[in-house]
């Protein structure tokens, strides 16, 4: 390269911004305002206006490079475009121009812009680098931008101010790469899979993205809802290697709700463990209401868990239950309310120390005998029943350890003990914290439901809450959910005709007479 030849950056940028063209063009006309939104610019400054023309100051942080200049910028308001052009500041040159256009999403700015630092021999060894970091700068702008029309959307709709906020979005991953590959090959039959190596990692790279529009739901109650089945790139194996970097994904996620003008989403499988560990950080980042589901969850698995009782002859008040993962928040909200149903009550859970803390907040209340342990397969032996609820992808429990007759509601996601081969005839495995919903819903692949008419409470309780248009955190962070409001879900389901799903032992149903096959191998 000869030091002495000329270089210009060249940058063109392209985006979509979620709002109609006339609403993104007076955001970028409000010059005065993007120091406040924007952690790059440190002053951006109307100095002079006429007729279809301002001066503007600027001065902006490129990663750690100050760059100060006075601008002339000409707009046409019937085009939506915005050309600018430097007077004087650290480059030599900088001209451009901002032009907006209807898209099917809002609205497509496009941008570009011709520079020149105008320094000799460095020139053309530096214009290459900054040209990559113009281009980084103008496009965290148009993401700010973008970021601000959303959080002022979702501010007025929450003054009543904006009416065109609804729906419900459910927000899941594949529970495992094999789950992933299925996907995959359900989309493309002669699909050959990499090595799970290279999917794991490639399939991180991906957006998140919308997988199934649902439309026209009609509860029974004759109110209709809309949602979107908005998939978060990531499988459960990253939360024990990055976890920040899944906060990241569920973010992302909650953003396409956003963009989609959605009222509500529903935090399911994986991604509702981002919302109770990191709680008011990620709503600090998203504005759509988050719901991790967990109360309806909770209702579904007690009520279930009643029903199998009567079925197998069993009396709950009479009996111990062992809740295997005790300690988190649907397993903790479980023992809060069999508190007053069981004679004795046994949490499990990893932590000792976790373990130690929920028994002092179960002991003030009075009610069934309480005790903890980190020992799984001890605290199953003598369960009448058992309810697993921790959050692991693999089998904790050595299904030969539980006692005859027992009753085994599996909350867990993916279901690792309903859906594990076995050879017990005597006991009762069900999977939990399914609801039976008023018409068939498509979610668009098998996610481990065992018929369209059943759904996940998790993703369910979003459904309600957008019937009712309780556009609210209903279920979110750890240790809230209490018996008046697993009370308060459990009625408004009844209203909109959602009930426990018939018992499923994987994906094979237990009607009554299996239920009764299953009463005979008790004990024999």
């Amino acid at each position: 390269m000869n030091p002495s030849q000329e270089a210009t950056i060249q940058v063109k940028i392209t985006r979509t911004i979620y709002a109609k063209p006339w609403q993104t063009f007076r955001r970028i006309l409000r010059i005065d305002n993007f120091s406040t939104y924007m952690p790059n610019v440190k002053e951006s400054r109307i100095i002079a206006k006429e007729d279809g023309k301002i001066k503007t100051r600027w001065s902006v942080e490129i990663d750690e490079i100050p760059i100060n200049w006075i601008e002339e910028e000409v707009i046409d308001f019937s085009k939506f475009t915005v050309s600018f052009r430097a007077l004087e500041g650290d480059f030599e040159k900088f001209d451009g121009k901002w032009s907006l256009k209807p898209h099917p999403q809002g609205t497509q700015i496009e941008i570009e812009i011709q520079a020149k630092i105008g320094i000799p021999v460095i020139e053309p060894l530096i214009s290459p680098i900054l040209q990559e970091k113009i281009a980084k700068n103008f496009t965290l702008m148009l993401e700010s931008i973008n970021n601000k029309i959303v959080s002022d959307r979702y501010l007025s709709f929450k003054k009543g101010e904006h009416k065109d906020i609804s729906g419900f979005a459910i927000i899941g991953h594949p529970y495992n790469l094999n789950n992933l590959i299925r996907y995959l090959q359900y989309l493309k039959p002669q699909f050959k899979a990499p090595s799970k190596e290279f999917l794991s990692k490639v399939y991180e790279l991906v957006p998140s993205y919308v997988m199934y529009d649902i439309r026209n739901f009609k509860s029974r109650a004759g109110e209709e809802s809309h949602g979107l089945v908005i998939v978060s790139t990531f499988v459960p194996d990253m939360l024990s290697q990055d976890i920040q970097k899944v906060f990241n994904k569920v973010i992302e996620a909650c953003r396409v709700a956003e963009y989609h003008r959605i009222g509500v989403a529903a935090l399911g499988g994986f991604t509702s463990i981002a919302g109770e560990k990191f709680g008011r950080e990620l709503q600090k980042h998203v504005n759509i209401p988050l719901t991790t589901g967990n109360t309806f969850t909770v209702a579904l698995a007690l009520d279930g868990v009643r029903k199998a009782c009567e079925l197998m002859g069993i009396e709950l008040a009479e009996s111990k239950v062992c809740i295997i993962g005790g300690t988190g928040d649907i397993g903790s909200g479980c023992a809060r309310v069999l508190m007053e149903e069981a004679k004795e009550l046994v949490v499990t859970g990893r932590d000792e120390e976790k373990v130690q803390q929920i028994l002092g907040s179960l002991r003030k209340v009075n009610g069934a005998k309480v005790t903890g342990t980190t020992d799984n397969q001890k605290a199953i032996q003598d369960a009448e029943v058992v309810i697993a609820a921790a959050s692991v992808t693999n089998s904790i429990i050595d299904i030969n350890s539980f006692k005859s007759g027992a009753v085994i509601c599996d909350l867990a996601y993916p279901k690792n003990i309903s859906y594990v081969p076995c050879s017990r005839k005597d006991i009762l495995i069900f999977s939990g914290g399914l609801t039976e919903i008023p018409m068939e819903v498509n979610l668009g692949f098998e996610i481990g439901l065992p018929s369209t008419k059943t759904l996940y409470g998790c993703f369910a309780e979003a459904v309600l809450l957008d019937l009712e248009k309780r556009y609210e955190s209903f279920s979110y962070g750890r240790g809230h959910i209490t018996k008046e409001k697993v009370m308060e879900i459990e009625k408004i389901a009844d209203k909109h005709g959602f009930k426990v799903a018939p018992f499923y032992w994987g994906d094979r149903l237990l009607d009554t007479p299996a239920i009764q096959e299953i009463k005979k191998k008790v004990n024999v």
